[in-house]
């Protein structure tokens, strides 16, 4: 059997506690199994599984291996295969652009009345659409006409 180092540190207040650091497996190369040894890869994600601190090395390994490529990823770690958790980082890359769109959408301002987003809030919630919404509207759609934008183009102009 080979030796596989242990290279990655790893904070000694919660890796004490994991299953991998005591005495039995220290130093094993359980954790480091080859491609065509499914029982022993079997047994060390096993082991990981009972492990009282698998959610902190979880996201602690996702944070060590953020970005690395799947040939730079060694060892069962957190429960999981190097193929394993390379595919939960690229599911989860995945997932990140419509919740950062969610989140830019809640950050922006409320529509107002009295502006073209105000007046299509009125039609997008079936609510009686008031003046000045109107009046923005169709100042917009004046401005869309003559400019080729529903933008105005100075701040003198959006007071006029």
């Amino acid at each position: 059997m080979s030796y596989a180092p242990d290279t990655l540190a790893r904070p000694a207040e919660w890796w004490a506690r994991a299953v991998c650091a005591q005495e039995a497996y220290r130093g094993s190369d359980l954790w480091y199994v080859s491609r065509g040894d499914g029982g022993g890869r079997e047994t060390a994600i096993a082991l990981c599984r009972t492990c009282p601190v698998i959610a902190v090395c979880r996201a602690t390994t996702a944070k060590e291996e953020a970005g690395k490529g799947l040939k730079h990823r060694f060892g069962i770690r957190a429960g999981m295969t190097p193929r394993q958790r390379w595919l939960a980082e690229q599911a989860s890359s995945q997932d990140r652009p419509a919740e950062d769109a969610q989140q830019r959408k809640r950050d922006r301002a409320p529509v107002v009345c009295g502006t073209r987003g105000g007046y299509q809030k009125h039609l997008r919630d079936h609510t009686e659409i008031c003046a000045p919404c109107r009046q923005a509207n169709t100042d917009a759609d004046r401005r869309l006409r003559n400019t080729g934008t529903t933008k105005t183009t100075s701040p003198e102009r959006s007071a006029a």
